[in-house]
């Protein structure tokens, strides 16, 4: 039990650097480096590796490893259009369901992000738009909607994480909740799906926009032939670990 519960804490260890931003594609993950820095044995960061890699979260190139998965410009089209797809299907089903309350909430998800916007907290910002998306979900009372936006949501986290925030500035993420949340409070369906995709389309977009600008397209065509190929680590190379903030995981 030990075991599982000290690769559970590895798993969301490595998913937060995923979706930080403190991993890139590319990075290889070292397992002996980073049982050593989390002062643990290998067995639950083998674990955690694995059920990663299952999920398509990192990819394993023979006798190199374990690395962060690197995506081509069309696994990005794949991930936002699918999340507009839910994401409105989520809506529709939601808001005839909405109280008052849960409307409240929302508008207190936003008002928490514009917040940490203003005060730097880009951490807090991050959780509190990831709980408005999931939230819609959640409220439309369908299994397989919340299913099917779990299966995404730490893809687009991911994705959003290669975004410079030069794109971006923190206060522009937050204040574009603003029309989603206002169509919401106004009852409006057809008007939040509309703004929710909105929102998507102009994130796609900027990442889309930034995998061409650093040359992360070109990188993914590399990784795609590095993971047929046997040999060692590229010199220089980052490791997953050497990129975290080094810490212990309790067990």
């Amino acid at each position: 039990m030990e075991t599982v519960g000290l690769a559970e804490q590895v798993r969301d260890y490595l998913l937060e650097g995923l979706t930080s931003g403190r991993l890139k594609p590319g990075d290889r993950i070292n397992e002996a480096e980073l049982a050593r820095m989390l002062g643990i044995s290998r067995n639950p960061i083998r674990e955690a590796i694995s059920g990663l890699a299952q999920r398509g979260f990192l990819v394993a190139a023979p006798r190199r490893g374990h690395f962060m998965r690197v995506f081509t410009p069309d696994d990005v089209d794949d991930v936002f259009s699918f999340r507009i797809c839910v994401e409105g299907f989520a809506l529709r089903q939601a808001m005839p369901r909405m109280t008052k309350g849960d409307v409240d909430g929302f508008v207190g998800l936003v008002d928490r992000m514009i917040e940490a916007a203003r005060t730097g907290r880009l951490s807090e910002l991050r959780q509190a738009d990831m709980a408005l998306h999931r939230r819609i979900c959640e409220l439309s009372g369908n299994r397989q909607t919340v299913r099917a936006h779990e299966g995404i949501d730490t893809e687009v986290q991911m994705l959003v994480a290669f975004v410079d925030l030069d794109q971006e500035t923190p206060m522009a993420a937050a204040l574009s909740h603003q029309p989603i949340v206002e169509a919401i409070a106004a009852g409006d369906v057809e008007r939040a799906v509309a703004a929710i995709e909105r929102h998507s389309r102009q994130t796609w977009a900027r990442v889309l926009e930034v995998y061409g600008d650093s040359g992360l397209a070109a990188a993914a065509g590399r990784a795609v032939r590095l993971a047929g190929e046997a040999g060692p680590a590229t010199p220089g190379r980052r490791s997953a670990s050497q990129a975290i903030v080094q810490g212990k995981i309790t067990s």
